[in-house]
């Protein structure tokens, strides 16, 4: 068992950095903004690279990996009809950065992205905070763009 729920994580993995490394083919770039070191990005850019494998090209809960994901992904074009008709912006900005984790509902196999955009890798140094902010925004403000009415 533990066997099988290792092999599924790998291949979620797999099929995440697949999504990652073709995403900039599926992207549109309208309005780009430079988010630091240099580098031009989008919300449809940023949710294509960060989003799009577990909750789908449309926002639906239906990418590659989630089927392998215990709980079914979040239909993201449907946050605003269940808020009253209104797009909580700060709560969306804060549930993608990590500030709002729901103890209640155990831990997320949503990845933190406010970590995640922090973190340097090899030959880029860490982002700054406002880095950071800005390509939460960015995904925000897409995500807000594709809601039902």
């Amino acid at each position: 068992m533990y066997r099988i729920k290792w092999l599924l994580l790998v291949a979620s993995f797999v099929v995440c950095a697949t999504v990652a490394t073709n995403s900039t083919v599926w992207a549109q770039a309208n309005n780009p903004e430079m988010v630091a070191p240099g580098r031009v990005t989008t919300g449809m850019i940023e949710y294509r690279n960060h989003c799009a494998a577990c909750h789908g090209p449309n926002g639906k809960g239906d990418g590659p990996v989630a089927a392998v994901l215990a709980k079914k992904p979040a239909d993201l074009t449907q946050i605003t009809k269940g808020h009253a008709g209104t797009f909580p912006e700060a709560w969306v900005r804060n549930f993608i950065d990590g500030t709002d984790m729901i103890p209640a509902h155990g831990t997320s196999e949503m990845p933190i992205w406010g970590m995640e955009f922090a973190r340097g890798r090899p030959g880029i140094a860490k982002r700054t905070q406002q880095d950071v902010d800005k390509r939460i925004s960015l995904l925000t403000d897409y995500i807000k763009s594709i809601q039902e009415k």
